[in-house]
């Protein structure tokens, strides 16, 4: 794994973790970790209550939980991880389709759950502009079209494993 990967790992890791402590404030941070100095954007993810009233992303049969520092980092990886199988798996004429982690910075939307097996889910929504709006840090955002600039998918976190990847058609 390359340099630029661990980074990306610290970054996302470092957002959630500060997400919990800014009530919602834009702002770069710079930390250290193993003696390496990281730039931080914590404007770029959210992580949101389950409600079990609006029943979406998950049914009412699951649970809101909490997310640790761990499961950050298993979140990041496995990001990582689906986005490239995805684009693997596009075949030569399909390649406009595949989602581009070097010329997007997208957002990412977390909402945490319990399933009836006591197993932790997190649904990741991901995007690339927010229209200059913040609800977005505590609404679900949802758009229709847009490409490849939206998807979404989850995550069981207890058996380090996703599913259900969704990317947005086109209008």
């Amino acid at each position: 794994m390359t340099p630029r990967f661990y980074i990306n790992i610290l970054t996302i890791a470092f957002c959630l973790t500060t997400a919990f402590t800014s009530c919602g404030q834009s702002q770069n941070k710079k930390i250290s970790q193993t003696n390496k100095s990281v730039q931080v954007d914590t404007s770029r993810m959210a992580i949101i209550l389950f409600d079990k009233k609006g029943n979406y992303p998950f049914d009412n049969s699951f649970n809101p939980t909490t997310i640790t520092l761990d499961d950050i980092l298993i979140i990041d990886s496995l990001f990582i991880a689906c986005v490239t199988e995805y684009n693997k798996s596009l075949d030569k004429d399909h390649k406009e389709w595949s989602i581009d982690l070097k010329k997007y910075s997208y957002h990412k939307q977390i909402i945490a759950v319990t399933n009836k097996n006591g197993d932790k889910e997190v649904w990741v929504n991901c995007f690339c502009h927010t229209w200059d709006n913040n609800n977005w840090k505590k609404d679900i955002l949802m758009v229709h079209d847009g490409g490849t600039c939206y998807f979404n998918f989850k995550i069981n976190l207890t058996i380090k494993k996703f599913y259900n990847l969704t990317v947005n058609g086109e209008a």
